[in-house]
């Protein structure tokens, strides 16, 4: 909803005042900060297509709030909670804008190493970091298509 170039200005000003531009706690926050929408809207959904009847059931049938989210709930959200930990992961391996603000010149993340290679017109490494996060994804792709059964793939075609 708002430009990150804009959030990012005036937290790297926030963060001036505060004597964390150019810190590790400075970069992890804004890492963290730019996360947490993501991971609270992907969680929030998560939780809210649980049906609250089998939380009641469970606790009909004599089960402690805590023994109900651990056994009932928290197994039935965990596939969104994986989601939301895998994307926030891969948003911050993306994230340049922040970690420029805040963490330049004394943070070097991956974002900022390729910018600064591309922008020396050392190629190399911009061809060398691409081809080290092909291998990955391509073996998940051969992990994915080897676990994936026909049906599943005749309904990812509709």
């Amino acid at each position: 909803a708002f430009p990150n170039l804009t959030v990012y200005m005036n937290i790297a000003r926030l963060f001036y005042q505060w004597g964390l531009n150019g810190t590790i706690a400075g970069v992890v926050l804004v890492h963290s900060v730019h996360g947490l929408m993501y991971s609270v809207w992907i969680c929030v959904a998560a939780f809210s297509a649980i049906d609250p009847l089998l939380a009641r059931a469970s606790r009909n049938l004599g089960a402690g709030p805590v023994y109900t989210f651990w056994h009932i709930v928290l197994p039935q959200a965990a596939p969104g909670i994986v989601a939301a930990c895998i994307f926030v992961f891969l948003e911050s391996l993306d994230e340049f804008t922040g970690t420029f603000f805040v963490g330049a010149p004394d943070i070097t993340t991956l974002p900022l190493l390729l910018y600064n290679a591309s922008m020396s017109g050392n190629y190399q490494v911009s061809s060398i970091t691409a081809l080290i996060l092909l291998v990955p994804s391509l073996l998940f792709m051969v992990v994915i298509h080897k676990f994936m059964r026909p049906e599943m793939m005749a309904k990812l075609g509709k």
